[in-house]
């Protein structure tokens, strides 16, 4: 077996996320730094930016880190001058800053007194705060096994094929925390030593984890959704899938709407039969259940039409919007919004194909008189419309 010994905490937690990373935007640390002035350092920029929205900044056992805006900078007066601090977060009752004049960021508590916050240094600094981070999640699992004596120590590292001789303690953590991983087995050790970081005191065997559903929602939003102008859908698909493996007990209309979004990452990716598949095991769902959500019917039918419409299979694109249409001329007849919305999709896609300019133009004609049927909550709706049939009737003059 092949052990990594005495990882950096940044390296366990690419190991543990598997890769995966869930971040804030470097804007918003530009932004800081020139509209506040704030230094951030680089080590706390590459935490944020990777793992600042998973579950291990979001921990209430352990340390959080704020984002950038809520973050600042202080000056402590001491009997050697002024020290910068840069207040990065919480550790439960108190706050967290760290000495940006120390090469390794030493850490300081702040706790909130009558008098104003008392600062106070600790035997820690930023690398061994990110270690804490990840150990407090890496405890809490089921499978968590802990060896605290000798002979149970000496007998599991030997299980592993784990040399004692290599496993050194981490500086500036009071346990002095080693993070060891075993890729074949997805397992991490743990070693905990003294006060003097001499001998062993502890070892914890503890099994890699599969990502939380949230935690794939989480990233699933950030990169179809929130990153939409460059998104990587086989990104997107492969966390899609995960999702989809993970619901316990889903409702027939969220498989729906699962099963919607993997059929877009298909389309995008080319996909089209194995996205034409996922379009019909939704379709099943959402017939299963109509009576409950003829919006999200009527929506779903649109999304189908777009995709045979986008692909060329106008037969199909026609029957599927028709059905969400007739869905809502039956049941909502007043929603002029959505009802535009599919005569103005219909239009939009038969227009980018170049196919049928003349019922394309008829379909912008259909869509802005809904529209229209609501001037004030559709006065963007009857631009776009307006724009779109404008494109529409140069594209026929040629």
């Amino acid at each position: 077996m092949v052990l990594s010994y005495n990882l950096e905490p940044l390296d366990a937690m690419d190991l543990y996320y598997s890769g995966e990373k869930n971040g804030i935007w470097d804007g918003e640390f530009i932004k800081n730094e020139k509209t506040r002035g704030l230094i951030f350092p680089p080590v706390l920029k590459e935490f944020w930016k990777d793992y600042g929205y998973l579950d291990v900044n979001q921990n209430k056992d352990s340390f959080r880190f704020f984002i950038p805006d809520e973050m600042d900078e202080i000056r402590l007066q001491t009997g050697t001058g002024e020290v910068p601090i840069l207040i990065i977060g919480v550790f439960r009752d108190y706050v967290l800053g760290i000495r940006r004049d120390t090469e390794d960021l030493q850490a300081a508590f702040g706790e909130q007194t009558e008098d104003g916050t008392m600062w106070s240094p600790v035997s820690l600094n930023f690398s061994g705060i990110l270690a804490t981070m990840l150990v407090s999640l890496l405890f809490q699992s089921e499978k968590h096994i802990v060896c605290d004596d000798a002979d149970a120590i000496d007998a599991e590292l030997a299980k592993y094929g784990a040399q004692r001789s290599l496993l050194r303690p981490s500086a500036g953590c009071p346990q002095h925390f080693s993070l060891n991983y075993i890729s074949e087995k997805n397992l991490f050790l743990i070693a905990e030593f003294d006060a003097q970081g001499g001998d062993i005191t502890m070892l914890h065997v503890v099994p890699g984890r599969e990502l939380t559903l949230a935690e794939l929602e989480q990233m699933f939003q950030t990169e179809f959704y929130q990153n939409a102008m460059d998104c990587d859908f086989q990104h997107a698909l492969e966390l899609q899938l995960k999702i989809i493996g993970s619901l316990e007990k889903p409702t027939s209309l969220e498989l729906a709407e699962h099963y919607k979004l993997a059929a877009r990452c298909c389309w995008e990716l080319g996909q089209f039969d194995e996205a034409a598949s996922w379009y019909d095991k939704g379709l099943v769902e959402v017939k299963n259940n109509i009576a409950d959500a003829f919006h999200k019917a009527a929506g779903y039918y649109q999304a189908m039409g777009n995709f045979y419409a986008d692909t060329g299979q106008y037969d199909k694109s026609d029957q599927y919007y028709e059905k969400g249409l007739d869905t809502l001329r039956q049941h909502f007849p007043d929603d002029a919004y959505q009802i535009g919305q599919i005569y103005q999709s219909h239009a939009q896609f038969l227009a980018r194909n170049r196919e049928n300019l003349d019922r394309a133009i008829a379909l912008y004609d259909k869509a802005l008189e809904e529209f229209q049927k609501k001037p004030k909550d559709c006065k963007y709706d009857i631009a776009r419309t307006q724009q779109l049939r404008g494109e529409a009737k140069r594209l026929k003059k040629g």
